[in-house]
């Protein structure tokens, strides 16, 4: 089974969006440490907040096969630095989550995630399920 380290902001969906991957309820709740839910890792979003917990990230990413950056397409600015996919040598996807709402704009959250260094990216909702199919297929 391959596992998937989600990364990306406080509040960006990545906790939602695993929630809706596995057929869940969604239910809001913060995450203070690193979850290992099934085939999932959710990173809390303070590990990408704070470069000091960058190592952090990279430790958490040893087990894994893919590194999903995640950015929220409601928000007007991103926390990921350039190119900060390359310090991770996986398999790189980005997720635009809250494309269903209306302030969604995700040609900007993919050019975020292109400046991080991502190629491959699909957008999501963990509301509606737009992308969950074509995502939850990628990830196998």
């Amino acid at each position: 089974m391959k596992k998937i380290l989600l990364i990306g902001k406080t509040g960006s969906g990545k906790t939602s969006l695993i929630q809706g991957l596995q057929e869940q309820k969604i239910v809001y709740k913060k995450t203070q440490a690193i979850v290992f839910n099934g085939e999932f890792v959710d990173s809390p979003g303070e590990f990408l907040e704070n470069r000091r917990l960058h190592p952090a990230l990279m430790t958490s990413s040893v087990k894994c096969n893919i590194i999903a950056l995640v950015q929220d397409s409601t928000v007007i600015n991103s926390v990921f630095p350039p190119k900060f996919a390359s310090m991770f040598k996986k398999r790189i996807i980005g997720i635009v989550t809250k494309v269903d709402k209306d302030s969604s704009d995700p040609e900007r959250a993919e050019k975020f995630l292109r400046r991080a260094g991502v190629e491959e990216i699909i957008r999501t909702s963990a509301i509606d399920k737009t992308g969950l199919e074509l995502l939850g297929s990628s990830l196998r």
